[in-house]
């Protein structure tokens, strides 16, 4: 059953009914799904202090209800809130129609939803591997088809938070490879497509993201696996150091604003990647080098 049939949509600064004035009209909007927590709430804080009303979307209001709070006690800043499941197109549907008639317009859409992974592609399920298309990759798409139309009417901007997993095949990534690839060709053929539309589409790939867990979040798929050790640290046990989450929302930000096609992060890799692409062989003994 969809979430947002059960919670009306509910938002933290608007009446469910009220009708955008023409102050909030002529206000920049920035959605953001899968801005609760994580690198998504970052993203949400900074647009909002550059001057956007920011529009979170999760699949718990109680989750919402917290990033919220983050946000008005860390940043002073505030976001409209909105409850659904992204992998259903029902409650997309439902939540653009939210957008427009509370808000008016829509200029940039943030995808920040998506599940990363670990394990042996030897051991890799269909199950997961349908689970990690899901979150990364369908999601991404009936947002997206969801809220064109707003976005066509403001000549606005898509961001899709990719991964340096979308651009390389590094190992003990389990299915998180394959569902990045995915997104990054997803990203370009919306970017060709509905560039005649006004709207353009980037991608945003870092590499290693710095949180709190890092090194333990894996652990449960790690310690029952022929997996070694390392792969339970960020990005497999790259060597690339990991990335502060504003440094990376920074880049989603000037994304959308300066319309840029493809953002790597740090953006020395990206001439790795093109020479790994050119030259196989030595692709791989670049990847094998970082991740040994």
């Amino acid at each position: 059953m969809s979430d947002i049939t059960n919670s009306n949509a509910s938002t933290t600064e608007l009446p469910p009914q009220s009708p955008p004035d023409q102050s909030t009209r002529d206000q920049p909007t920035a959605l953001i799904p899968g801005g609760s927590a994580g690198l998504g709430l970052v993203v949400a804080a900074t647009f909002a202090q550059a001057g956007y009303r920011v529009i979170i979307v999760g699949r718990s209001q109680d989750r919402l209800d917290d990033a919220v709070e983050q946000l008005r006690q860390q940043h002073n800043a505030t976001a409209i809130t909105l409850v659904g499941d992204m992998t259903n197109r029902d409650d997309c549907q439902q939540i653009a129609q939210a957008v427009g008639q509370r808000c008016g317009r829509l200029d940039v859409l943030v995808n920040c939803i998506g599940v990363s992974d670990r394990g042996l592609v030897g051991e890799l399920t269909a199950a997961r591997v349908h689970e990690l298309i899901d979150q990364n990759v369908v999601a991404t798409l009936l947002c997206c088809q969801a809220m064109l139309p707003m976005l066509e009417s403001s000549r606005g901007s898509i961001v899709n938070i990719g991964s340096l997993a979308g651009k390389v095949g590094a190992r003990y990534l389990g299915g998180y490879n394959t569902a990045k690839h995915a997104l990054t060709g997803l990203t370009q053929q919306m970017r060709l497509e509905w560039r005649d539309k006004g709207v353009h589409v980037g991608l945003v790939s870092p590499g290693p993201i710095r949180r709190d867990d890092a090194g333990t979040r894996y652990q449960h798929q790690t310690g029952n696996s022929a997996l070694p050790g390392k792969a339970s640290q960020p990005g497999g046990g790259t060597k690339v150091k990991g990335i502060e989450p504003q440094r990376v929302a920074t880049a989603v930000l000037n994304c959308a604003r300066n319309r840029k096609p493809d953002v790597i992060l740090p953006g020395y890799l990206r001439l790795l990647i093109v020479v790994g692409n050119a030259l196989p062989r030595l692709g791989d003994w670049l990847l094998l080098k970082f991740t040994s």
